[in-house]
Parts: structure tokens; C-alpha cells; sequence
């Protein structure tokens, strides 16, 4: 039986390691529904996973790899310092389907599925506005492509909505054991309302650990960006207290389409298995969004995909209240109060 081959490019080491077992799980349960649904035009589907690591030159490396593997299409859920790489190594070869939240930037060949920044932000500042009071901001991230370009669009965003931004704070990646009392005092003397957190991946978990050894976890709530399931894991009750998020995905989602995700990916990868969580069912999504894309091409070969309109393919997702989207469907926004291990979803904005 003749193949067609997928590419999945995920960061399986460095910060945004954490992500890679639920992307993976993920991205196995879209090609094992496609392929019980016969495939692409009866061509069993092959996933082809790459280590895309944190540099941009070893995720140019493995997504070159697999188009010399025959991929159609590659996913890529990786840092936003390897996307642009990617996206332009890749352009006129095959579709690059991106498939995370980031940041808004100048034009590239990618084909993004997940939402930009601004819209997550927005909408959010103003749920922190009106159920937590906050008038007083301090803004802390990683210190790399992605916070440099939001952390400052958020602060502008909360002075236009007439509030405070009463420090900002940048942190090396791997800076982990560097979160010693001088800098969470930092903040403390700061007096801040919220804290608003672009900390990327595993770099979270100190910072929160960090915040509740002073004190500070019941004191001073944190709204993050890309904190999900797999960093509460890392963390205590004491440490996640006052903890909430926002994303366009939670695994706690009370949606047909969700609840239909979640039992298929329990029943298939048992009990034990990571949390899905927004990356991960990002790259599911990704997945079927490809199959889409070569399914509307009416082939399995890369150049014919590379012309179609995009926002005209219909996928099958987890996150939207219906089972097909396309990328022109408003992605859901959704603002979460960390509880144990998972996010217990409070608002739709």
C-alpha cells in the first residue's frame, strides 16, 4: 500500500520540551483516525517526527530531513525562534503548517493555524480588569523572540486601557536556578496588582515555585500566556494558587468536539499518558489540517498543495464548539483558574 507522508516538528528538548509527549500522542491519534477513514485516497498516512530542538538551525535541519523523506506537509510546533527559519526554508518546497499562538510579525510563508498574540491579550487584560481588580501590572517573560515583541504590545495595550505598567522584567533562557529572593522581591516592592507572565515552557515552573516560597502565591494573582496542564503538573497546590491563564484550548473544555477528543485519547493512550493541552492538541489539529489540505488538492504530493487557498479548507479540531473549522472560524478564547493539575475554565471571551 503506497504511503503518504507527514511531517511533525516539535521541540522534543530545550524549554518547550514539556510539550513534545502530548504533541506527539496527539499528532498518532490524528493520522490513526485518518487512516481508519482509508487514508488520503486510500494511501495509508505516514507521520514522520523530528526532533526540531531549540536553535533554528537543527529545526531547518530536520524539516529539510523530512521533505528528502517524501513529506507533503510538515507541522511544526516549536519555538518562535525557529519559525521564521523554517517557513522561509521551506517555502516553494511544501506547506509549513505553524500551529501554536505567537507573536504578530512581517509576512512569511507560513501557514498559521493558531492565533496571534494580540488577540489573546486583549481580551484577556480586560477579564483581569473587571474580575480582579487590576490596575497595576508587571510584566515578566523569557528573554527571546517571542516576549521581546509581546512583552512590549501588552504594555501598551494596558496603558491605553489607562492602567499601570510598574515593571517589566526579561530572564535569560535557563536562568531556572536563578530565581532567588532579590529577584521575586523585585516584583514585591514593584506592588503590582497581577503579573503577567510570558515565560516560555519549563521556565514557568521556577518562576511559580520561586513566587510561592516568598509568600506571594495568595497574594498577588498571575495571568499567563502559555502556562498549560503539562507546568501545573510540576507544581504543588501552594504553587499554583492564584494561578490563571488564557488560550484558545484547555483540556477541561466542555465541548462535544472536546469531549469526543479527549475519550478517543484516553481510550488510546490509557490512563497514564500526558494531559492534552493547547500545544498538544495544536499539533492534532495541524495534522488534520494537513490531510485536509491534500485531500482538497485531491493528491498526497507536495507542489499542488502549495497552491490552494488555505482559508477555504475545512479541518476537524478539539477546540471549536463545532467538528469542522476552516481558518477564517474565530478561535475560542478562554480564561482559566489553575485547579490541581488542570485549568477549571471560567470565562469564553
Amino acid at each position: 500500500m503506497s504511503k503518504a507522508k507527514f511531517g511533525l516538528l516539535i521541540s522534543q528538548s530545550g524549554p518547550t520540551g514539556l510539550w513534545a509527549p502530548s504533541s506527539i500522542n496527539s499528532a498518532v491519534l490524528a493520522a490513526a483516525e485518518a487512516n481508519a477513514a482509508e487514508g488520503i485516497f486510500g494511501s495509508e498516512v505516514e507521520l514522520l517526527i523530528r526532533d526540531a530542538g531549540w536553535a533554528s538551525e537543527s529545526a531547518v535541519t530536520a524539516a529539510q530531513d523530512m521533505v528528502d523523506n517524501g513529506a507533503s506537509a510538515i507541522v511544526g510546533m516549536m519555538a518562535s525562534n525557529s519559525r521564521r527559519g523554517v517557513s522561509f526554508a521551506l517555502a516553494g518546497k511544501v506547506p509549513f503548517i505553524y500551529t501554536p499562538n505567537f507573536e504578530m510579525d512581517t509576512p512569511e510563508p507560513t501557514i498559521a493555524t493558531g492565533s496571534t498574540d494580540d488577540l489573546l491579550i486583549e481580551p484577556f487584560l480586560e477579564w483581569i480588569e473587571q474580575n480582579l481588580g487590576a490596575r497595576r501590572f508587571f510584566i515578566v517573560g523569557s528573554d527571546y523572540r517571542w516576549p521581546r515583541r509581546t512583552m512590549p504590545m501588552c504594555a501598551k495595550m494596558i496603558t491605553s486601557r489607562a492602567g499601570q505598567v510598574v515593571g517589566m522584567m526579561a530572564r535569560p533562557i535557563g536562568t531556572e536556578d536563578t530565581w532567588d529572593d532579590h529577584a521575586v522581591e523585585t516584583i514585591k516592592q514593584a506592588n503590582p496588582d497581577v503579573v503577567i507572565v510570558f515565560l516560555v515552557g519549563d521556565q514557568s515552573i521556577p518562576f511559580y515555585r520561586a513566587f510561592a516560597r516568598a509568600g506571594l502565591s495568595k497574594m498577588i494573582p498571575r495571568c499567563a500566556i502559555a502556562t498549560d496542564e503539562s507546568v501545573l503538573c510540576a507544581l504543588s497546590q501552594n504553587e499554583s494558587d492564584g494561578l490563571y491563564a488564557c488560550a484558545n484550548y484547555f483540556a477541561s473544555a466542555r465541548t462535544t468536539p472536546n469531549c469526543g477528543f479527549m475519550e478517543r485519547y484516553w481510550s488510546t493512550f490509557g490512563e497514564y499518558a500526558p494531559i492534552p493541552n493547547a500545544y498538544g492538541q495544536s499539533c492534532y489539529e495541524g495534522l488534520n489540517f494537513a490531510f485536509a489540505l491534500a485531500k482538497a488538492a485531491t493528491c498526497g504530493s507536495a507542489q499542488p498543495l502549495l497552491t490552494l487557498p488555505p482559508r477555504k479548507v475545512s479541518f476537524k479540531s478539539a477546540r471549536f464548539d463545532t467538528k469542522d473549522a476552516n481558518l477564517g472560524t474565530r478561535k475560542p478564547v478562554l480564561v482559566a483558574q489553575a485547579k490541581g493539575m488542570c485549568f477549571d475554565v471560567l470565562a469564553r471571551l
